[in-house]
């Protein structure tokens, strides 16, 4: 922590959209038999903090991972801690993190480092927990696309990646920041993958017998090197076609063909967009 006066002020850490997620979460340290999961939280951080810690209090914020405030102007002030319910099951080496960051000036090398592994913990834990809730169709009428997934992935990536997949009304959740696919026609998106649910969604309209599996297949390659190649992030802007990106990009054999045959049925796929919106708009009464 800074000790200049700032350092009275409380100091909050934000998860912004887009971060990528750890494809799994280690296992938390078991709470004591009859311990409230508050109470063993706080044991843990005040051996890790030196018995800093004066309060400790436990949130549902989806947005705030943790807000810690000191009490007085000193190096050695005592702490109020305000953290995310999910770290009463995180492992060592997160509390860890969680002290150095509390405890250090913020900016600092040291207090970067220590984020990165909150993010990490906190974005593993949300991607987690959401997934169980999201509904999941990767049956069509045409394809299920968990063979076009599980097919590519042995393909080009060794069977690594560990990703859903869905068909969607739209490639895009409103809820969802994600990242999208190029291949879009006005505002039309094919196809798009959230870091934070570990998630691709493929547009219905490519769910018909007349795409070929090909086009299909060249909107899931793309989403799955987005899942294997997080953004690179540069003067504080993430960047996610990146020349690398598409470079193995272009190793989907199928990817000017598929190219090609977009832009020749454009006006049909937004047609199928149309209809697909007409379906699901409620009746006036």
């Amino acid at each position: 922590m800074s000790s200049s006066r700032s350092s009275v002020r409380p100091v909050q850490l934000e998860l912004f959209g887009g971060q990528p997620a750890s494809s799994a979460g280690a296992t938390g340290a078991t709470v004591a038999a009859g311990r409230p999961p508050r109470f063993d939280l706080l044991r843990r951080l005040n051996r890790l903090t030196g018995g800093r810690l004066r309060s400790l209090e436990l949130t549902d914020n989806r947005r705030t991972i943790l807000s810690v405030r000191s009490g007085r102007v000193s190096n050695r002030a005592p702490l109020e801690l305000r953290i995310h319910r999910s770290f009463t099951e995180a492992p060592e080496e997160v509390l860890v993190a969680v002290a150095a960051f509390v405890e250090s000036k913020r900016g600092s090398d040291r207090a970067r480092e220590a984020l990165a592994v909150i993010r990490e913990h906190f974005s593993a834990h949300r991607a987690t927990s959401r997934t169980r809730r999201l509904r999941l169709e990767p049956q069509g009428e045409a394809l299920d696309l968990r063979q076009l997934r599980d097919d590519l992935n042995e393909r080009y990536f060794e069977g690594r990646l560990a990703v859903e997949i869905t068909w969607g009304k739209s490639a895009v959740s409103p809820r969802q920041p994600a990242q999208r696919c190029r291949h879009s026609a006005s505002s039309l998106q094919l196809g798009s993958y959230s870091y934070e649910d570990r998630l691709i969604r493929v547009h219905r309209v490519l769910d018909d017998p007349a795409v070929p599996r090909y086009v299909v297949e060249a909107v899931v390659y793309h989403e799955l090197l987005h899942a294997d190649m997080p953004p690179e992030v540069r003067g504080g802007k993430r960047y996610f076609h990146t020349p690398e990106f598409r470079r193995r990009e272009r190793l989907y054999r199928n990817l000017g063909r598929a190219e090609r045959w977009i832009g020749e049925h454009l006006s049909e796929l937004l047609r199928a967009r149309q209809a697909l919106t007409a379906m699901k708009k409620p009746r006036k009464r």
